[in-house]
């Protein structure tokens, strides 16, 4: 599990734990590289209560339609919506 850069890149050197920025792509091909079978990546918000409510998640993505972070939300709901993270999985 990686910040996504796309959605993250005006503040990701702003957190010192991120050294490598990733996308969807790279996550890929890194786990490809590393000889995982039946790669996969996907982006995902961090916050569980949009995962189960679906009105939760329309407001999520439309918080989303706002671009890329530009700042850091002290609203959870807020920060989490716009920061996307990538989990990629593939077995070995």
């Amino acid at each position: 599990m990686v910040p996504d850069w796309e959605t993250q890149y005006f503040i990701f050197y702003q957190d010192p734990t991120h050294i490598h920025p990733y996308t969807k792509k790279s996550v890929d091909r890194l786990l490809n590289m590393c000889e995982f079978k039946e790669v996969s990546s996907e982006k995902f918000v961090q916050l569980p209560s949009v995962w189960r409510n679906s009105v939760m998640r329309f407001f999520s993505r439309m918080i989303r339609l706002a671009g890329p972070v530009k700042k850091i939300y002290k609203n959870k709901f807020i920060r989490f919506s716009r920061e996307l993270m990538i989990l990629g999985s593939g077995t070995k």
